[in-house]
């Protein structure tokens, strides 16, 4: 069985992540894209070799050919899209995060249960071969019970014209480019926290989104784990699991292939062979399909990920003295 997908928006993750991993994965053929401009959709189906290009969504959902999409679209999209999507009985894989709110995320969840279609969210670092490999080890006892856990990320775009940085395209800016996967991350490697907060800032164009975030949660007498995600900071990207058998790091882990990654466990350096996580996210989405069974990351994941942002930063963590 071959899969026929669309491919939702013409963006940067679209253009480097998923039209390269359909090479990747035999059952899937990429066979039509969505712009809301027919003549920039025309031109991004040429140069990336897709066959269509739709500018009417109703249009690319009544195509006999388009079996899945993937919505690769500005979160404040997602909720039209995905609702649509699936009431014409296709499958669907949503970028991160899955909407702007816990509220607008209902509704979709609604939408796809009744439906019965697959549902995967797009959290490709849990395919990262770094952060699986953590998860092992946390699995297997190696680190033995862990204390404390700490990620570092901060994303590549920092304009701060941007769909993320200004308008109502996304509530966040760094929480929704780079915090939302470590949220994830540590909801894969250690299930929901009882307790968590946050604190944003924005010191350096002064935007009302966050240019820097802070999230703490809290596993009480288990562990704890933080995040600091930044728009505006230099390149980051690390994570640190403590346990008290131990510790492992990763530098250069979270995101694409990188020959650069690095790993430790206990101060001693290891490798780790690199794959491209979108080429094993999009086949798992396609076999979750054949197969009939969740994904990897699927709808839960994506209403519990945006419940938790919703509620770390619905105050804020600085009191004044």
């Amino acid at each position: 069985m071959t899969l026929g997908i669309a491919v939702l928006g013409t963006g940067r993750i679209v253009e480097s992540g998923y039209v390269p991993a359909f090479k990747g994965v035999p059952d899937a053929r990429l066979i039509a894209t969505l712009s809301r401009d027919q003549a920039r959709g025309d031109a991004f189906a040429a140069k990336m070799g897709i066959p269509k290009a739709y500018a009417d969504l109703g249009a690319l959902l009544a195509d006999p050919a388009v079996d899945a999409v993937i919505v690769a679209t500005p979160d404040a999209t997602h909720e039209e899209q995905v609702i649509a999507a699936a009431k014409a009985g296709k499958h669907i894989l949503c970028e991160k995060p899955m909407t702007t709110t816990l509220a607008s995320s209902k509704p979709m969840a609604d939408a796809v249960k009744k439906s019965g279609v697959t549902f995967a969210m797009g959290y490709d670092n849990r395919f990262n071969a770094g952060l699986q490999h953590i998860k092992a080890m946390i699995d297997g006892g190696e680190l033995g019970a862990v204390r404390y856990a700490h990620a570092h990320l901060t994303t590549a775009v920092s304009d701060p014209n941007s769909w993320r940085a200004e308008g109502g395209q996304s509530k966040f800016w760094a929480m929704s480019a780079s915090g939302t996967h470590v949220v994830d991350i540590f909801r894969w490697f250690f299930g929901d926290p009882a307790e968590v907060t946050g604190a944003m800032a924005a010191p350096v164009y002064g935007v009302s989104k966050d240019e820097i975030a802070v999230m703490i949660m809290n596993y009480p007498g288990r562990l704890m784990a933080s995040l600091t995600v930044g728009a505006v900071l230099p390149a980051g990207n690390r994570i640190e699991v403590h346990g008290d058998k131990g510790t492992v790091t990763g530098e250069k882990v979270f995101g694409r292939t990188n020959p650069e990654a690095a790993m430790t466990h206990n101060g001693k350096a290891f490798k780790i062979a690199q794959t491209d996580p979108f080429v094993h996210e999009l086949r798992d989405f396609v076999e979750a399909i054949r197969d009939k069974r969740q994904p990897l990351a699927g709808l839960d994941d994506g209403v519990r990920n945006l419940d938790l942002m919703d509620k770390a930063f619905e105050g804020t963590l600085f009191t004044k003295v």
